[in-house]
C-alpha cells in the first residue's frame, strides 16, 4: 500500500505542479512578455497577484515539479531501459517525446535564471525565455495526453488506497483510542 500510494501522490503532485507552472507560465507568457517590448509592467495584476508573484508562483511550482519529476522517472526507469534496450521506440513515441520536451524545457527554463544570477547577457537570456515559452506550449499538450490516456490508472489506484486504507483502519481498531 505505501509503494501505491507513494506512487499516487508523485503523480498527483505532478498534475498539480504542472498545471500550477503551465497557468502562472501561459498567464506571465500573455500578460507580461507578449507585446511589452522589453518594459513588463510589473504593478499589474491578474487574480490580485502583480508579476513578481506570479513568477514566484511560477518558479515554486517548477521547483516542485522538477523533483517530482525526478521521482516519477527514477520509479519508471526500469521501462525507460527497456523501452531503448528492446527499441521499442514508435510504441512509446509520445511518452518519449514528451519526456525530451520536459527536459529541453528545463534547461530552457533554468538558463535564463544562471545567465541572471551571474550578470550575464540579457538578449541571450531573453533568447532562452523565448525557445522555452514556445517549447512549454508544446510540452503543455503532451502533459494532457500523458494525463488523459492514464486516467483510469488514477481511478483505480485511488479506488484501491481507499479500499486498502478501510481494510488497513478495520484492522487497527484500537490506534483511534491513544
Amino acid at each position: 500500500m505505501e509503494n501505491q500510494l507513494y506512487r499516487f501522490n508523485v503523480n498527483v503532485g505532478l498534475i498539480v505542479f504542472g498545471f500550477a507552472s503551465a497557468f502562472s507560465g501561459m498567464l506571465i507568457q500573455i500578460k507580461y512578455h507578449i507585446g511589452s517590448h522589453g518594459d513588463v509592467a510589473t504593478g499589474d495584476s491578474v487574480l490580485g497577484i502583480n508579476y513578481p508573484g506570479w513568477s514566484a508562483v511560477h518558479k515554486f511550482s517548477i521547483v516542485a515539479m522538477t523533483l517530482l519529476a525526478i521521482c516519477h522517472i527514477a520509479q519508471h526507469w526500469n521501462w525507460y531501459k527497456s523501452v531503448v534496450a528492446k527499441r521499442l521506440f514508435s510504441k512509446n513515441r509520445q511518452v518519449l517525446v514528451f519526456t525530451v520536451l520536459f527536459v529541453l524545457v528545463a534547461i530552457t527554463g533554468l538558463t535564463p535564471w544562471f545567465i541572471d544570477l551571474t550578470d550575464g547577457d540579457e538578449m541571450l537570456r531573453k533568447a532562452f525565455i523565448e525557445i522555452h515559452d514556445k517549447l512549454a506550449l508544446i510540452m503543455s499538450v503532451y502533459l494532457v495526453l500523458h494525463i488523459f490516456k492514464r486516467f483510469k490508472w488514477f481511478v483505480s489506484a485511488f479506488g484501491k488506497l481507499k479500499n486498502d486504507r478501510r481494510t488497513y483502519k478495520a484492522e487497527q481498531p484500537f490506534d483511534d483510542i491513544v
